[in-house]
Formats: C-alpha cells, structure tokens, sequence
C-alpha cells in the first residue's frame, strides 16, 4: 500500500470551474497513472469546513488547511465522497467493504476540485505538486449547468450570495479588478447572468495567478479535438513515464458526466460545420451567448467567442480552420485591461 509522501511522484492538483473537465481530466490522470485522484475534498459531504473554505482566499487557515489536505492525501480522512469517480455504481449502492478495499490497495495522486480555485497561489508555494487548471468556453459551462438540477452545492442563490461574499464582496479583493465590476455584477438578474458573473469573477482572479506563477492554461476544447495529443502532453507536464493510450483511458465517460456528444465519433460532421458551439445548442439562443460573452468581456477576458473554441494562436478546432483572435474587436470597459493568456 502506498502512503501519501512514500516514494510517490508529485502530487496533482486539477483545479477549475464547476462543469469545465476537471472531472474527466482526473479521470484521464487516474487511469493512465494506475492511481487515484480523489473527489472534492472541499465537498460539504468531506468536511464540516466546507463553507468556510469554498470559494474563499486561505487567510489565517492555512496551516489547518494544510494539515487537513495532509490527512487527507494520507488516507486518515476517508470519506465516501472522495470515491465518487472511482466506482462503477452510485455511492450509495457501493458496499463499505469495498470502498476499504479501494483505500488499503490504491495509490493516491491527488485530488480534483472545483471549489479552490482562490487558493491556487497558496497551494503553488505549500505543495509540491503539479497543477492542472483546466478552462471551458463560458457558454458550454453555463449550458451544462442550467441542464443540471440541484447542481450547487449549497442551494441556489445560496451559493451565489456565499461566492460574492467572497470574492468580490470580501475585503481580500477590495483592490483587484474584479472590484471595479460591481456594476455587472449588481445588475445580474438571471441564473444565465449568475452564473457567467462567477465563472468571469473565477477567472478573472486564477488567469493572471496562473501567468504569474508560470503555470500552464490546459483548455478543455483541446482534450475534445485534439484528444491524444493533448492527453499526451498533459502527462509530459505531470512528468509521468510516456505510455501508450487506451481509449478507456481518454472517451469512457466518467461517473459524474452525461453522455456527450464528440464530433470524433463515427461519420458525424457537425462539429467540423459548427463549431464547439454544438455544447449549448437548444439551451442558449444567439441572444444568451451574446448576454454571456458580453459579461466575460466586461471582467476583461477575451479568450472566447461565438464559435467555441478558444481564441489562441495555431488553434484549429480540431477540423484545420484557424481561429483568428478577436480581442481588439471586442475591448473591455473604460479602464479595464484585456486578459489575454
């Protein structure tokens, strides 16, 4: 049995926003290691904290928190909730027995979460690990999301209002940009609005951590076109040994993922004429994607448009058309840079 420390390789950390790959990113991690990468420590179902630590800068908890990671990652903290990917029923169907089995014989790597993202310096320089933090086009995440009911964790607006209070209500932040967007924030009515107002207020804060901590950006739309290549690549940055690819490895969905579409299946084309698009055809309409894109833009962030896939040099789509970046067609409010990754 491997302890957490005892002749394991770095830790890993997948980290990003609710309904972007962190997920199947784990999941591709876990079973190309041979090890598991456990489920949201940060879940009210794990601890008692979770409200306190979600979505929150880690101020005077970091050592608690860190000892609590610690035991975690040791194997003194198992909780049902941390196998959630890692079995082929639901959990509650799953006998004790045999989640023991899973924690006496399997090696952990790290964990996946969707809910530390402001804790990603603090992480960098108290761990050593690999972080993984992977981006999703901000319409593909509102879409899958207002699919899914009862997908907050702490209710809903409940956990909206805990967000703000902080992020940019909370006085860590009182400084940063993300300050200066109250007025869009104040404004937003709709679980659409609510919704792309946290995933730019995410993003807004870990994009320039990310540039400053010299920590890659991995897109989820490359995973989708490119999906071996980018697999492979993934592993070269986790400095895990070079191994051949099993499909299982990469296009079994996880437990936690609806049967998708992947423009690589079969004959179908669609993909190639419509873009990533296709992630929220019939839930938003032109004037929904506009409404969220408009809001990103607002927070400073341009690394999307209407097309799907992200606007970054030599990107194809998977199907050879080059996206040609769109940032000085769309600048921000009167004195708000433009983030560009």
């Amino acid at each position: 049995m491997h302890e957490w420390g005892e002749g394991m390789r770095k830790k890993v950390f997948i980290l990003g926003f609710g309904r972007s790959g962190t997920t199947w990113i784990a999941d591709i991690v876990s079973k190309a290691s041979g090890t598991l990468v456990l489920f949201e420590p940060f879940h009210p179902s794990v601890t008692e904290a979770s409200r306190e630590v979600s979505y929150a800068p880690v101020g005077k908890n970091g050592n608690s928190l860190k000892e609590y990671l610690n035991r975690v990652m040791g194997k003194r903290h198992r909780k049902m909730w941390l196998m959630r990917n890692h079995v082929p029923v639901r959990l509650e169907e799953i006998s004790p027995n045999f989640l023991e089995l899973i924690w006496e014989n399997c090696g952990i790597l790290g964990f996946k979460e969707i809910r530390a993202n402001f804790m990603l310096s603090w992480l960098h320089d108290n761990f050593d690990a690999k972080i993984v933090y992977i981006i999703r086009h901000p319409c593909a995440v509102v879409s899958s999301i207002l699919k899914r009911q009862n997908f907050w964790e702490f209710g809903w607006p409940g956990t909206y209002e805990l967000f703000l209070a902080k992020t940019v209500y909370h006085d860590h932040y009182k400084s940063h940009r993300i300050a200066r967007c109250l007025p869009v924030v104040e404004q937003a009515k709709t679980d659409l609005e609510r919704i792309a107002v946290m995933w730019a207020i995410t993003h807004a804060v870990t994009l320039p951590e990310l540039k400053d901590l010299n920590l890659p950006l991995f897109y989820y739309e490359d995973f989708y076109a490119r999906p071996f290549p980018a697999v492979k690549e993934l592993m070269a940055y986790l400095e895990m040994p070079e191994i051949d690819l099993h499909p299982a490895h990469i296009f079994t969905p996880s437990m936690t993922t609806l049967k998708t579409l992947h423009g690589l299946y079969g004959m179908d084309k669609s993909v190639s004429r419509e873009g990533a698009s296709l992630f929220w055809k019939g839930v938003l309409d032109e004037r929904k994607v506009g409404t969220v894109l408009e809001i990103v833009r607002y927070f400073g962030i341009e690394l999307y448009n209407e097309t799907g896939f992200p606007l970054k040099e030599g990107f194809t789509g998977g199907d050879g058309r080059d996206m040609v970046p769109l940032s000085d067609q769309f600048p921000g409010p009167s004195g708000h840079e433009i983030f560009r990754f």
